[in-house]
């Protein structure tokens, strides 16, 4: 063959292999961003936490949760929700397109090879927690009495370069509850999570870590350039309109911590402000009795708050009262009917504050601890449990102990309204 023909052929044929391998490459780029615009559905891996996303008796929440429900909102697409208790199945699960994005913690210092980080979302210090009066938090505790949490562990060692005992415990407020109980204790977390936890610990001394961040960076397949495409767009977009700022912003707000009314302040507002809402709970026609629906609304959109003296429109009280009744009746609706008298009705609060599936979580662990999973005196003991042992449950996390004590409160509200009412 003559040397220049065989050049040309050489080279003829390595052009329409490169273009070839360069429009597999790129239908390939395209096939998860095509598969997710035709099936209509964006499936989001996130950790299940108190931090990140879990399930309330409002709906879904967490950062996480609402950063994919904007992100599916602009892809035009269904969110599809898929929970994950560590990093490691999350990474393997987007390794093997169960889902089509990751939002793992934090970034981890070795990056997945066949994966890719998104744009940064944001950045938080971190900070050492120890006892009130301590100076230094972390100073004087030995190495088996810096606790931190189990998935932190590795960030936090490379952080400090010192050892940390791992806790046996999943979630921060249940550590934090646990290291005062122990005056030397101390514990490292992100700042962002300590702020939603001031309601819990508003006195705890801190230190911010020098030098030391975490950055949340969300992860698609390295392949999936398309879709990561989209995800900068969004994100560029979300700081332009200030909805990244918004999640921010709500994601630091100390999380609501029930503290029992005080009698006298209690007795005060049922007699000055429960007047002004009398007629409306007694038209919500709810299958509870009137009472827990104002005890409810006392406990959840404080009476003496501005915006409660404001809504001077004698709809605005009838429409609040009237959808606090119609969710006591569908949550009525949802409970086994094997579940009677009194009992009935603690187990209705409870899911009104969890949500009805975390309740059935409860009730199956009162079932695995051999005790009686209709009534609420068993039941009650093990609800703390959901954000403890949350893992082997059904519907994930949940902040039992908060329910527990939501249930106590609306039932002192109630029969306190009751007594005042008939007494009047």
């Amino acid at each position: 063959m003559n040397p220049l023909l065989h050049r040309l052929t050489s080279k003829i044929l390595f052009i329409t292999c490169a273009i070839g391998w360069l429009l597999m490459a790129s239908a390939q780029a395209q096939t998860t961003l095509n598969a997710i615009l035709q099936e209509q559905v964006l499936k989001v891996g996130l950790i299940n936490d108190r931090h990140h996303y879990h399930l309330t008796g409002n709906g879904p929440t967490g950062f996480d949760y609402g950063y994919a429900r904007g992100y599916a909102d602009y892809l035009g697409v269904s969110l599809q929700i898929v929970p994950f208790y560590s990093e490691a199945k999350l990474y393997q699960a987007l390794s093997n397109n169960t889902i089509d994005v990751a939002a793992p913690r934090f970034r981890h210092t070795d990056p997945e090879p066949d994966l890719s980080y998104g744009p940064v979302l944001f950045t938080t210090t971190v900070i050492e927690i120890g006892p009130e009066n301590a100076a230094s938090p972390c100073s004087a505790p030995g190495p088996r009495q810096r606790l931190v949490l189990p998935y932190l562990q590795d960030v936090v060692t490379a952080i400090t370069g010192i050892d940390w005992q791992k806790s046996d415990s999943a979630d921060s407020v249940t550590l934090l509850a646990e290291m005062i109980s122990q005056a030397d204790y101390c514990t490292i977390l992100p700042t962002t999570w300590r702020a939603a936890l001031k309601g819990y610990f508003p006195s705890l001394a801190e230190q911010v870590v020098p030098d030391a961040t975490l950055t949340k960076q969300w992860l698609v397949r390295a392949e999936d350039t398309a879709l990561l495409s989209t995800l900068y767009e969004f994100t560029h977009l979300s700081r332009t309109n200030g909805s990244l700022a918004v999640l921010t912003k709500k994601m630091l707000k100390p999380e609501k911590v029930l503290v029992k009314p005080n009698p006298r302040e209690l007795v005060e507002d049922i007699n000055t402000r429960y007047p002004a809402i009398q007629q409306a709970v007694e038209e919500s026609q709810s299958t509870l009795d009137g009472a827990y629906i104002a005890a409810i609304d006392y406990l959840v959109n404080d009476w003496r708050s501005a915006q409660h003296e404001q809504a001077k429109d004698i709809d605005k009280p009838a429409i609040r009262l009237a959808q606090i009744g119609r969710k006591l009746d569908l949550l009525q609706a949802q409970l086994p009917a094997r579940i009677q008298g009194i009992d009935r009705t603690w187990f209705i609060l409870a899911a009104y504050y969890l949500g009805a599936s975390h309740v059935e979580d409860a009730r199956q662990l009162t079932s695995r601890a051999g005790a009686n999973p209709d009534l609420w005196v068993d039941v009650k003991q093990q609800l703390p449990r959901l954000q403890t042992d949350y893992v082997s449950t059904r519907a994930g996390f949940a902040d039992g102990a908060q329910a527990v004590t939501f249930v106590d409160q609306v039932r002192y509200v109630a029969e306190t309204l009751t007594l005042l009412m008939k007494a009047s």
